[in-house]
């Protein structure tokens, strides 16, 4: 089971407060680098922990067509304000046919515990479509820990996805770190990580 329950449980009381803190009226340069490396084709993206549903909004306000998944209920909710339809599940219950030209993790599989990650990883490298593209939006560091308000999180370094993302089958392309403050108030480093299947 990849869905940490007192991760969920937070979520569960501030799923709108969280959605204030992260939604933009407009994709910003990671999600715009995205957009522009997906092959062409009709074929979905997948935004696999979409948590409130923005980044899928405006994906679709861009004529993609999207699919989205969440562990929690409770931004399931918030995300269909935005006209968001998320299917409520973990991240393991992903189905590894290949169907997605894309799949948006972003500051969503740092939930998951460190052994678990390169299997998911994996997974999602099995549901992309040739061609197709994995973006990854991690907590920069190593180990684990709790943050302040009780969520879990795993922590990456830019060779740890490179290693993961090779192993599953995929070509990484760009990397970027910056930092950026969250729901818990802190600013914390990351790195976003975005990887190719060959065609």
């Amino acid at each position: 089971m990849t869905a940490d329950p007192q991760t969920l449980a937070t979520y569960a009381k501030r799923a709108e407060e969280y959605a204030d803190v992260i939604s933009r009226a407009g994709p910003d340069a990671d999600l715009l680098a995205f957009m522009d490396a997906l092959p062409p084709g009709d074929a979905p993206v997948l935004d696999w922990g979409c948590g409130p549903g923005n980044s899928a909004a405006i994906m679709v306000s861009h004529e993609i067509d999207v699919d989205a998944t969440d562990a929690s209920p409770e931004m399931a909710a918030v995300a269909a304000g935005l006209g968001v339809d998320v299917r409520i599940e973990p991240f393991d219950a992903l189905d590894p046919a290949p169907r997605y030209r894309g799949i948006w993790a972003n500051f969503a599989l740092l939930h998951a515990p460190p052994d678990v990650v390169p299997d998911l990883v994996a997974l999602a490298g099995r549901a992309l479509l040739p061609g197709g593209v994995l973006h990854l939006g991690m907590k920069q560091g190593s180990g684990s820990a709790r943050d302040p308000i009780g969520r879990y999180f795993s922590y990456w370094q830019p060779d740890d996805l490179d290693r993961m993302t090779r192993a599953a089958g995929l070509t990484p392309f760009r990397t970027r770190l910056g930092e950026g403050n969250g729901l818990d108030g802190r600013i914390e480093p990351f790195v976003i990580h975005l990887s190719r299947k060959p065609a």
